[in-house]
């Protein structure tokens, strides 16, 4: 099975000057036909990870336990 992850860091209250911030990380599976793949319904929500400062570099600490369990 090829999966994708993907995360983006957001504000979850609109403002940039907050320190606060969430990552949301998206599984999404490969194995589908191109036209399915990205489609909503075959992305999954598997982790978000709040915060009150940006994980940036760190953020391997965070997604350890994901890896481990699709491993």
């Amino acid at each position: 099975m090829h999966l994708g992850l993907c995360t983006d860091r957001f504000n979850p209250f609109g403002s940039f000057t907050a320190p606060y911030s969430c990552w949301p990380i998206i599984l999404i599976v490969y194995n589908l036909p191109p036209g399915m793949c990205m489609r909503p319904e075959f992305m999954f929500l598997s982790t978000v990870i709040p915060g009150p400062n940006s994980r940036g570099r760190n953020i391997d600490v965070c997604l350890r336990p994901l890896i481990d369990e699709l491993v």
